[in-house]
């Protein structure tokens, strides 16, 4: 399987408040998320949004956009959010990237990523959970292919305490 190496990006909500409970709020993530990938020009490999954290696994062609890309996705979705709402407040804690270095760790992170739903007790299994890459992978590339992928770089626990349910 061959990998374009990329960033591993984690991002949590303020205070692990769920704000992204409701799919409504999931959705304007998802789709700020895919226009935002488009205008950056980054390849987004494997995402998942949940509650209150997501992760990306993706690659951007210019190193110093990460931190430019972020601020506009977390700044966007949240005077959309707080506006939906009504109020203003804080809905983003930082966020953590880590450098993808082999193979083996970018297919490992991507099986990761698709399971990060099971872990967190929001689906019995990867492709249960709506808001996830995991679904266009079953699609496009078919379920034996990802069987395939999850045997070959079992899914590890990468548990730290950004990335909590």
């Amino acid at each position: 399987m061959q990998t374009t190496l990329g960033t591993l990006l984690r991002a949590s909500t303020y205070g692990r408040y769920r704000f992204l409970a409701a799919d409504e709020s999931k959705t304007v993530l998802r789709n700020k998320l895919r226009s935002l990938v488009i205008e950056f020009k980054m390849q987004l490999s494997a995402w998942v949004i949940l509650d209150n954290h997501y992760h990306l696994l993706l690659k951007s062609h210019v190193g110093d956009e990460l931190p430019k890309f972020i601020g506009r996705l977390h700044g966007s979705v949240s005077h959309e959010l707080n506006r939906q709402a009504g109020i203003r407040r804080r809905m983003w804690d930082n966020y953590w990237d880590t450098c993808i270095r082999s193979d083996t760790d970018y297919w490992t992170h991507f099986n990761y990523i698709h399971h990060n739903p099971v872990k967190h007790g929001y689906a019995a299994k990867m492709g249960d959970w709506s808001f996830s890459s995991y679904r266009w992978y079953a699609k496009h590339k078919g379920e034996d292919w990802l069987a395939d992928v999850l045997t070959k770089f079992p899914v590890k626990d990468f548990t730290d305490s950004r990335d909590s349910s």
